[in-house]
């Protein structure tokens, strides 16, 4: 057996636990999680993820539609959908992921994916769509917003810079392999 591939797995391992902690965690901060009500969008119900997958799938290549229904199962209180004429026309999933600072324990969160469907692109619904999922966070005194976007993606980035995030740097291999992604943040606390 290769010395390597022993290695690799207590690594793996390590990371797929501390994932599943922090997911844990994330759910144990939803208990008290407080709503608002916005015109055209809620959260996410059974019905709705045929269509939700499907976008996904227009959206993203090679992504995984799994992990998707995982964070329907588990994160369904911050999975918001934005319809139009009562038709799933896009979706916006979180995770919340506890944090210590300097100030002391914090609630951070992380769009672990958003698409429009692409026939509604470009007309305001990704940007509503963000401006009031981060305004039910701030409720939720979650101090800040992360998230990941491919450094060829104009039109994401754009949106993200519109809506108040900022660069942090860049990174490799979190939107793919061999990829580049800008890692974006939003403070709100």
């Amino acid at each position: 057996m290769d010395l390597v591939k022993i290695h690799a797995k207590p690594d793996l391992y390590l990371k797929c636990l501390k994932k599943a902690l922090w997911d844990t965690a994330g759910i144990f901060l939803l208990k008290r999680w407080g709503k608002i009500k916005a015109e055209n969008i809620g959260t996410v119900d059974d019905t709705m993820i045929p269509e939700i997958l499907r976008i996904q799938a227009e959206g993203f290549e090679n992504e995984k539609q799994g992990e998707l229904l995982k964070y329907f199962k588990k994160f369904r209180d911050i999975f918001y959908v934005i319809t139009s004429q009562d038709k799933v026309i896009g979706y916006c999933t979180y995770r919340l992921k506890p944090a210590f600072s300097s100030r002391g324990f914090e609630i951070k969160s992380v769009i672990y994916s958003i698409a429009i469907d692409s026939k509604f692109r470009n007309k305001g619904f990704g940007r509503k769509l963000l401006e009031e999922s981060i305004m039910e966070m701030k409720l939720n005194r979650v101090s800040s917003v992360l998230l990941f976007v491919n450094v060829k993606n104009a039109p994401a980035l754009k949106l993200y810079q519109k809506t108040g995030f900022s660069i942090v740097n860049k990174v490799d291999n979190i939107c793919g392999q061999n990829e580049r992604c800008y890692k974006m943040e939003m403070k709100l606390l």
